[in-house]
């Protein structure tokens, strides 16, 4: 009974795969009714992701028979976490459906777009309902492929298509690394069922006796993970790629980014069998996440600043990975989502908003006191949060490093109300402010451990390398805001200038990564 329950997932994906087809074979004819038939099924599929959610979360994991030969096929398993992304892509795809549909209206290619984008729709649910390690390889592959004909839709682009294939040139390094890894798992633990995978790889960590094959694969996820979240230095396309439709972006930006991070939490108790793996995730997604926030303050573009903004958002879901914090990951990354879809399909308003917001600057350096004195305001403000409603902030290494970073946050929203002269007001503006992020911090937390509790894998006893890399991530996080709180007084220095000019350029890397490309072409 229980897999007859998990069958009706396939309801999901498989619908608008079949509107998908009906309008390339023509027989949805119209533009109208293939936007008409999608929207419906769409709808459709968030209601019955919805309901099944409802019943997996009160019942538990149900998984549905395996379809196909020997290990090879499809099944899906629908557990929180499964259950929560698929909530996700269901009601996203309906709003750029509709949105699609007056974006592209009078274009003469919209009802290939509408295909397209039902297709990389289905292909995202399959792989984040799959149960069989080779249906979501096949769906990770297929969800990239329609994505890259979603990117070149306007072929009279040529940044876009140059962008494109830069895409397709990463993608494909990190869908070898996927194989890669499948074939090691499949090798070392005689099943692709990821339940079995799970439980295998949990008794591994127990146990202590950790197989090479799986300390290999575990590496191999967090690349391939990497590539797909646009970590440094492989992020380039990522800012070449705002010459595609609206919806596209939205699409990229706030669902298939978070690929990665769903990837490594799927994984999660392999990845913590690896040490190099939980300080590849630290080491890769905390620099990111540093290097692309502060480029991001570079850009004029405002379209550009949201793709650093993702990329920064992306290796800080990475790092908190790292830390073990997956929970949390997962939840930040449904906000990310919220909001950056919001951010694309709202982009004349946007523009404005960061106008106004990017006016709101430090206009001298504060008081090293006050830093300080802020910092103390922000960890008892935690600490006070914490200790009210009964989280222990210090049970966990990775959940303690986590509310420092937020905390030293917390701090530099202090600072910037503030200092200097700041009206009453202002300051108890701020003030509150401070107290409800630091509400909504722990509100995420708690509801994160409640749903996803079971579905993900739990706080691992962190090993020395780790730990220490952990530190200092969290070190060069509080360093990296106590540095901006003092830019005012920095800017007028010629070592700050030539820093930002090669900060605005990302270091670089996209142009290297840029001749590289030019080089192999001139030699073929």
């Amino acid at each position: 009974m229980d897999g007859m329950l998990a069958l009706l997932g396939y309801l999901a994906p498989l619908s608008l795969a079949v509107v998908a087809l009906l309008a390339a074979l023509n027989l949805l004819r119209s533009v109208e009714l293939v936007f008409q038939v999608g929207r419906a099924v769409s709808i459709g599929a968030f209601g019955l992701m919805l309901t099944l959610g409802i019943v997996v979360l009160t019942t538990g994991p149900q998984v549905s028979p395996l379809i196909g030969i020997g290990e090879v096929g499809l099944s899906l398993r629908l557990d929180a976490l499964s259950v929560m992304m698929s909530w996700l892509v269901t009601l996203l795809g309906a709003l750029l459906i509709q949105f699609s549909r007056n974006y592209l209206d009078g274009d003469p290619r919209q009802k290939l777009f509408f295909i397209r984008l039902y297709l990389t729709v289905s292909a995202v649910l399959l792989m984040v309902m799959a149960g069989n390690l080779w249906q979501l390889v096949a769906a990770w592959i297929a969800m990239s492929l329609a994505l890259h004909e979603l990117l070149v839709f306007y072929p009279d682009r040529p940044r876009a298509i140059r962008a494109a294939g830069k895409k397709f040139i990463v993608a494909r390094v990190g869908d070898v690394a996927l194989i890669s890894a499948a074939v090691l798992l499949a090798q070392t633990f005689g099943t692709t069922d990821l339940g079995q995978l799970r439980d295998a790889t949990s008794a591994a960590l127990a146990s202590g006796v950790i197989p090479a094959g799986a300390a290999t694969a575990a590496i191999l996820i967090v690349i391939a993970a990497a590539l797909k979240s646009a970590m440094f230095p492989f992020h380039g396309w990522l800012l070449e790629v705002m010459e595609t439709p609206t919806p596209v972006s939205a699409l990229l930006h706030a669902g298939l980014l978070n690929a990665g991070i769903f990837l490594v939490v799927r994984f999660g108790e392999l990845v913590f069998l690896s040490t190099p793996a939980l300080i590849l995730l630290i080491v890769l997604g905390g620099f990111t996440a540093i290097f692309a926030s502060s480029s991001m303050i570079t850009q004029s573009s405002v379209k550009v600043s949201l793709a650093y903004s993702s990329a920064a958002h992306m290796g800080f879901m990475l790092m908190l990975c790292g830390f073990g914090a997956h929970t949390v990951a997962i939840m930040h990354l449904i906000a990310h989502s919220c909001y950056k879809a919001h951010a694309f399909l709202s982009s004349g308003s946007i523009i404005e908003y960061v106008r106004n917001t990017g006016a709101q600057k430090l206009d001298k350096a504060p008081n090293p006191l006050a830093l300080l004195a802020n910092m103390a305001v922000a960890v008892a403000m935690f600490v006070a949060v914490a200790t009210a409603i009964g989280i222990d902030i210090t049970k966990r290494p990775g959940e303690t490093a986590m509310v420092t970073i937020f905390m030293a946050a917390v701090a530099y929203l202090l600072v910037k109300g503030t200092t200097g002269k700041a009206p009453l007001y202002v300051i108890a503006r701020t003030m509150g402010m401070a107290v409800l992020v630091t509400l909504a911090f722990f509100a995420l937390e708690v509801a994160a451990e409640a749903l996803l509790g079971g579905a993900v894998a739990v706080y691992p006893a962190l090993s020395m390398p780790v730990m220490v890399a952990m530190i200092a991530a969290v070190v060069i996080f509080v360093a990296v805001m106590a540095f901006s709180a003092f830019l005012p007084a920095l800017a007028n220095l010629p070592a700050w200038r030539a820093f930002y000019v090669h900060l605005k350029h990302g270091f670089y890397a996209n142009a290297l990564f840029d001749r590289v490309l030019d080089t192999l072409r001139l030699a073929r």
